[in-house]
């Protein structure tokens, strides 16, 4: 499944969101400066028509946007992040300048940590909303929306549930 189900899918997206950041934007930092591989990779020569920055940029700014998907990201916020991933991605293309404007833009750590605060105003549940109904950590937290003392959006990640029963076609005899 794509769509994270467990608190476990969900800790592991947040840890490829990080690996993702570092490599794309800080794997060599000096204070508060650092080169990742989408700059790195902008100084080697193109691959045919392809320039491996903007390769590997484009690559890694999609894995993001999935990432936000599989946690259930408001839409707002995955179009943000593609937004700003677009710009990062496609600045080498428009020589120095534009492979300058990617070496500062760090377009990937923006979204991944945009991402990242984005998950963590968010309260995910296991299981489906009649599951939680009779849980008292969701009646608790009910109380506090209802006191006004939260306004994180509340996720349902789904259960097992009812998987619907394959339906059982008659075969039809080949025709000779």
């Amino acid at each position: 499944m794509i769509l994270a189900r467990t608190h476990i899918e969900l800790h592991n997206i947040r840890k490829n969101v990080e690996q993702i950041k570092k490599l794309s934007d800080n794997i060599v930092g000096v204070g508060p400066f650092g080169v990742g591989m989408d700059t790195a990779l902008n100084f080697l020569p193109d691959i045919g028509k392809v320039n491996p920055g903007v390769a590997y940029s484009g690559l890694a700014g999609a894995l993001l946007v999935l990432q936000g998907f599989r946690a259930r990201a408001a839409p707002m916020i995955l179009i943000q992040m593609s937004a700003i991933l677009a710009v990062d991605t496609l600045a080498p293309l428009f020589g120095k300048a534009g492979a300058v404007a990617d070496a500062l833009f760090t377009g990937h750590k923006w979204a991944a940590d945009m991402l990242l605060k984005h998950m963590e105003e968010t309260i995910y549940f296991e299981g489906t909303r009649e599951e939680a109904l009779h849980s008292i950590e969701y009646r608790d937290l009910m109380g506090r929306v209802r006191a006004g003392k939260e306004d994180r959006r509340i996720i349902f990640l789904g259960g097992e549930g009812k998987r619907s029963q394959p339906i059982d076609l008659p075969t039809i005899p080949p025709h000779s």
